[in-house]
């Protein structure tokens, strides 16, 4: 999707928010959840392949197609977990002024786009959607291993991470700051090295910005072994 198609999506959906949710700031949310969530999926695909791609190696047995068509399941699977995970904690939160089923799809067409009709796509949000936190998440990696063999080489604690990076994003949305950085506070307990960076000191990040050095809001797999 170029550019310009994006841009024109995301000015009709932030119409369509203001217009749903009775508010003015509807192209700043669309932006900012659109900016953080594009920027944690390729973060995370990042980590999943491209970083154990460089410590393990690559499977040379596969095709370039099959590669192709692997990374294009793996990033499908990332931005779905993360909209239900999105939606959930939007909720939860009372950021919306209803619990009603359009927060789901106003973000499914966000993210993706000619995808947010397919049948499969609806699948697979209704089965996280139904599941605890816990079994979301593990459910989540299950699924990564089946599309993308090597994620299960990846660090453990990054599926810890995700979800609560997922939150970050929506609160950063949604300017619920305080909330943000208590959620930043609960990734550091899981990888207290997220505070050790030189240059972002493990802070906040506004959507769509990243660290250079450690990859915060999504650290490199150096940071995610890091004792």
């Amino acid at each position: 999707m170029s550019a310009e198609e994006r841009a024109r999506r995301r000015a009709e959906l932030a119409a369509e928010f203001d217009r749903h949710e009775n508010r003015s700031d509807g192209v700043r949310v669309t932006n900012s959840l659109g900016d953080g969530l594009m920027l944690l999926r390729d973060a995370f695909f990042n980590r999943v392949h491209g970083d154990v791609e460089k410590v393990f190696g690559l499977d040379s047995m596969l095709l370039p197609v099959a590669v192709l068509k692997s990374e294009a399941n793996t990033n499908l699977e990332i931005e779905i977990y993360q909209i239900v995970e999105a939606v959930l904690d939007g909720r939860a939160q009372r950021y919306l002024t209803s619990d009603d089923p359009w927060f789901l799809d106003w973000l499914v067409r966000l993210r993706l786009a000619d995808s947010a009709s397919s049948p499969s796509v609806a699948q697979r949000v209704a089965f996280y959607a139904e599941r605890s936190a816990d079994d979301r998440r593990r459910a989540f990696l299950s699924r990564l291993q089946q599309v993308l063999p090597e994620a299960g080489r990846a660090p453990l604690v990054m599926f810890r991470l995700f979800p609560l990076a997922i939150s970050i994003a929506v609160a950063i949305a949604f300017r619920d700051h305080p909330r943000a950085g208590e959620t930043r506070k609960r990734q550091i307990t899981w990888l207290p090295s997220i505070a050790d960076c030189h240059s972002c000191h493990g802070g906040l990040l506004e959507n769509g910005e990243k660290c250079q050095q450690c990859g915060n809001p999504f650290w490199k797999y150096d940071w995610l072994t890091a004792d």
